[in-house]
């Protein structure tokens, strides 16, 4: 006979989860003896009326609790870590009772692989029926749960979490207030869409405001208003508070935005204050909103149809006030806990008498099976990271042009960005190899990923020009196709544009040969934001790279300043400093970071160091036509200072840039090219001018090595797609 349970849960911590166990143990220690046990060094946030016990979450651990306390059943509330359900089922397996409650969705192995990035949980998601049929029984909280598990375990049973909650007073009706209970830092709760109804809401309610307490972030709240356009007198986020009924009674209506949920707790309280609730339609919800009578159930992800039933209640308080006491006395006829504490007796009974729970067998309809598989695919987008809802926080451009050899290592490079709100937009500039392919070996199927192809080559200029036009990010990162870059550089660089309200972030760089090796550290001496006129006067002295790859631009800076981006003469070379000196004068401010997160890689055939004779006269009229553009925006008083720096600035490029080409061109080989060529006369002479200053053979050597490490690798590449597409043909 059962008379002792132990509740197993990791901590008792302000999770939901943690505080049903709480209110189970507190409630059944009236009829049963009770005790919690958790891991070393837990939190405890709740009051308990039962003994709290820390014990070691391993078999032999939790064999010795079971035995040295005398538990005749283990309720185990920590479904959520596979490993941990995998000792329990070597518990079970000892002979002991183990019920098993499932305090989220049935989906939830596929959230934490495509959300969390567990890698694994998509296999666990089948596999965890092996470990369950072990159980005396699993718990669930909803029908839609239940429904689903059914097709694979006879051993589940339906049980809601209780509500033990007794509030006062109710819902301001005529108050405009959209209260939402979130947390900033958890995936599953979707803020992003509260902005993005709250950003169509304000024009259709003006008075409106969304309060989202809970778990605050200022760095994610400025982005999702700047990202959706909120006003900010629309979104008020006061964080955790201890006074969550105030915030209940000055509200109209409850709104919740997530993905996955088990059965969220603040939907039940919000019901106990009489607010309606306006949810999406997701899987178990259905059991806690009575679509129509106690609040509304929207298709997932439509906001439009969202901001229209949160707008359509707002104007209509007595309708509120009707769905806000149905709700009520709803939550009151179906979680109260003296109800869930007589299911529990009851199957606790049917545990004494039978040993086990049995299920009655169910058959999922035509249109359950559907929604399964629904689910099944929104989770495969969401692995693959489908859009989300809101611009991304970074768009990376990636021009390509004849890089195929090292595009992947880029690609992948952006791919492992902490930060993983971001898009990126790969342009072929018409490269001779497919960039396609090596994009989608790299990547994978990646929805963050796009490719835009250009019918002929335009130059890096305008293939960055293309990808800015396409993008969509709050800040635009301009990435060379053959450089990588840090894992931490989107977050960073994300988070000091927003923290120091900045249009351009810079940060250090490292230069490497092609082979890896360390050429320079480009050591950043202005670090402090400031202000525009400043900024620009650091850019003309040199005070900071004059390239874009190290730097994140703010997207209203680059459309501020549309000429920069419609020029469209071919330019790959200094159309750094042409579109610096365009976007600088507009920039409000600029900071910098200290950390080295950009790691320039230079080859031997790049658009930079490579090319015959042809390509060097192509090169210097680049140089040209930048200086002469980037002279005329420079018209002021201090005009010929600039101008002279400016000047000063383009000899130095010519003579690197006619250096580089002297480095791997023998002067015999020179004049003939020349001669045979047809190219700008005095090319000749700028070239004698160079040749008797430069030290032509110092890396001679390496840039031959290099260039042959690099044809390998390129090489090698197309040998492997070479194969790949026969195997697939």
């Amino acid at each position: 006979m059962i008379k002792k349970i132990g509740f197993i849960i990791p901590s008792i911590g302000v999770g939901g989860a943690e505080r049903v166990v709480v209110s189970l143990a507190n409630a059944l220690s009236t009829y049963f003896e009770c005790v919690i046990f958790v891991q070393p060094g837990s939190q405890r946030h709740y009051q308990i009326d039962v003994d709290v016990l820390e014990i070691d979450f391993t078999k032999e651990g939790i064999l010795n609790a079971v035995k040295e306390h005398k538990i005749d059943l283990l309720s185990d509330h920590f479904h959520w870590e596979a490993d941990h359900v995998k000792v329990i089922a070597e518990v079970a397996d000892e002979g002991v009772k183990v019920v098993l409650t499932e305090h989220n969705s049935y989906y939830y192995p596929l959230f934490q692989f495509a959300r969390d990035r567990k890698a694994g949980y998509d296999k666990w998601f089948n596999d965890r029926y092996d470990f369950y049929k072990k159980f005396t029984g699993v718990i669930l909280l909803n029908e839609d749960t239940h429904k689903s598990f059914r097709q694979h375990l006879d051993n589940i049973y339906t049980i809601p979490n209780p509500v033990p909650y007794d509030p006062s007073g109710v819902a301001d009706y005529n108050s405009k207030r959209v209260l939402s209970a979130s947390h900033f830092f958890k995936k599953a709760k979707r803020i992003d869409l509260l902005y993005a109804m709250q950003a169509k809401l304000q024009d259709m309610v003006p008075e409106s405001v969304l309060t989202i307490l809970g778990n605050y972030s200022w760095t994610q709240d400025q982005y999702y208003r700047r990202a959706t356009g909120c006003r900010p007198d629309a979104v008020r986020s006061p964080g955790r508070t201890t006074r969550v009924e105030d915030y209940y009674n000055k509200a109209s209506v409850f709104v919740m935005t997530s993905e996955i949920e088990g059965q969220p707790m603040v939907l039940l309280e919000a019901a106990m204050h009489a607010l309606p609730q306006v949810c999406f339609d997701i899987p178990g919800l259905r059991d806690q909103i009575v679509d129509g009578v106690t609040g509304r159930l929207i298709p997932y992800g439509d906001v439009d149809a969202l901001t229209a039933c949160v707008s359509e209640l707002l104007e209509n308080p007595d309708r509120m006030r009707e769905m806000g006491l149905a709700a009520r006395k709803f939550v009151q006829e179906q979680f109260s806990e003296e109800r869930v504490v007589d299911i529990w007796i009851d199957l606790i009974a049917e545990i004494d008498k039978t040993g086990r729970i049995t299920a009655p067998e169910y058959e999922q309809t035509e249109e359950e099976k559907e929604s399964d598989l629904k689910w099944k695919d929104y989770w495969k987008g969401a692995a693959n990271n489908a859009a989300s809802h809101v611009d991304p926080k970074i768009s990376f451009l990636v021009p390509v042009y004849g890089t195929e050899a090292v595009l992947g290592r880029c690609l992948r490079s952006i791919q492992d960005q902490t930060l993983e709100e971001f898009e990126c937009i790969v342009v072929d500039d018409a490269s001779p190899g497919d960039v396609e392919a090596v994009m989608r070996e790299a990547i994978g199927d990646d929805a963050r990923f796009r490719i835009i192809h250009h019918a002929q080559n335009r130059g890096l200029y305008q293939a960055r020009s293309t990808a800015a036009d396409d993008a969509c990010g709050l800040f635009f990162a301009n990435i060379d196709s053959d450089d990588y870059i840090h894992p931490s550089f989107a977050e960073i660089m994300f988070d000091k544009a927003i923290l120091t309200d900045s249009e351009i972030v810079e940060c250090q760089a490292i230069e490497l040969h092609a082979d890896g090796r360390p050429i320079r550290f480009n050591d950043i001496q202005q670090v402090d934001p400031i202000d525009g006129a400043e900024a620009n006067r650091a850019f003309l002295n040199n005070t900071f790279r004059n390239v874009v790859w190290n730097k994140i631009y703010a997207r209203d800076l680059w459309r501020r300043v549309p000429e920069h981006n419609s020029i469209d003469v071919g330019l790959s070379i200094t159309e750094d400093l042409l579109r610096n000196s365009l976007l600088f004068p507009a920039c409000h401010r600029y900071t910098a970071v200290q950390d080295c997160l950009y790691y320039y890689c230079r080859r031997p055939t790049s658009v930079v160091t490579g090319g015959d004779i042809i390509r060097l006269d192509k090169k210097l009229k680049d140089i040209e036509y930048s200086y002469r553009k980037a002279k005329a925006q420079y018209v002021s008083e201090d005009s010929e200072q600039f101008w002279k720096k400016l000047e000063h600035r383009r000899i130095e490029d010519i003579s690197w840039y006619v250096s580089e080409y002297l480095k791997r061109t023998e002067l015999s080989a020179v004049w003939s090219e020349i001669w045979e060529k047809d190219v700008d006369p005095s090319l000749s002479l700028i070239i004698s001018l160079v040749a008797n200053n430069a030290k032509l053979d110092v890396e001679l050597q390496h840039r031959w090595n290099a260039w042959r490490w690099e044809l390998n690798r390129a090489t090698r590449l197309e040998n492997k797609l070479t194969e790949a597409r026969k195997t697939l043909s």
